[in-house]
């Protein structure tokens, strides 16, 4: 099936997804030959979701944007990049269909990814795959988390959306991102404690979830790693809501990793779920 938005055209593929209010399709934009996705709405009332997920994604893509130009004037490495427009998907095109009776569509790519379905939410791992990650593949999942929530916190937005089925990984590349933005806001003052506690408390849950354990007791499989002990500890306090503040998070995190283990790429490593 072809869809047409102007002299734009996209080539529908299967349906990888249905999240209810939405639906997703894998496509190829005609100019390019990029792989993408086509996000259209179940049904015209729930355009209003995808219309905030296009905008927000414009406001994510210009702070970004903006941030990577200041910290471009201070950095003393020039190869040293912030990237945090890694962590949403880019927004190729959004309109109304009027060939699917007028609901809109959001046409979504992730950035250096060429196939999309490579980008995999973190559920599918435990709940379709029957495998948990062990700990160290965790520490990039989780450290890139933090990051986001950084950057997304630093400028008052909310995901709305932080838990596993919403977070979406690239094994090889370490990409980590928030896929689907329709229940996100801008605040136009500090983003509200709670909130962000919230969100953080979320995401270490779902960390949790893909290491094999249970989020309501903190408990995780204990593989033999004599580090297991103190970052099973910390993920559990994140996950109980014991802090609000990313940046701080984030710090912590890594200094609390890197008296565990050497800096360096670690495979995407899993273990049969139990």
């Amino acid at each position: 099936m072809e869809i047409r938005n102007g002299e734009d055209v996209y080539f529908v593929g299967k349906q990888v997804a249905d999240a209810g209010v939405y639906r997703l399709y894998l496509c190829i934009q005609g100019e390019t030959e990029r792989q993408c996705l086509l996000q259209i709405a179940s049904a015209v009332e729930n355009n209003s979701g995808l219309d905030r997920a296009a905008y927000i994604l414009g406001e994510l893509k210009q702070r970004s944007e903006e941030i990577e130009e200041e910290y471009g004037r201070v950095k003393k490495d020039p190869k040293d990049l912030l990237n945090y427009h890694l962590g949403f998907p880019e927004l190729v095109d959004s309109f109304i269909c009027h060939q699917q009776g007028g609901r809109r569509m959001n046409i979504l790519a992730f950035r250096h990814v060429e196939d999309a379905s490579r980008m995999i939410p973190l559920t599918n791992i435990t709940f379709k795959d029957r495998l948990r990650v062990d700990l160290r593949t965790s520490v990039w999942i989780m450290g890139k988390l933090l990051k986001l929530f950084v950057f997304t916190h630093g400028e008052g937005f909310s995901v709305g959306l932080a838990t596993g089925n919403n977070i979406l990984i690239e094994p090889d590349q370490h990409y980590v991102l928030f896929f689907d933005w329709s229940g996100a806001k801008i605040h136009s003052s500090v983003l509200p404690v709670e909130i962000r506690r919230q969100e953080i408390s979320q995401a270490a849950q779902a960390v949790i979830t893909v290491l094999g354990g249970k989020p309501e007791t903190g408990a995780i499989p204990d593989d033999g790693d004599e580090a297991f002990g103190r970052y099973a500890d910390f993920l559990h306090r994140l996950a109980r809501g014991s802090e609000s503040n990313a940046e701080r998070a984030h710090f912590q995190f890594y200094q609390l990793v890197d008296s565990l283990w050497k800096r360096g790429y670690y495979p995407f490593t899993t273990k049969p779920l139990s």
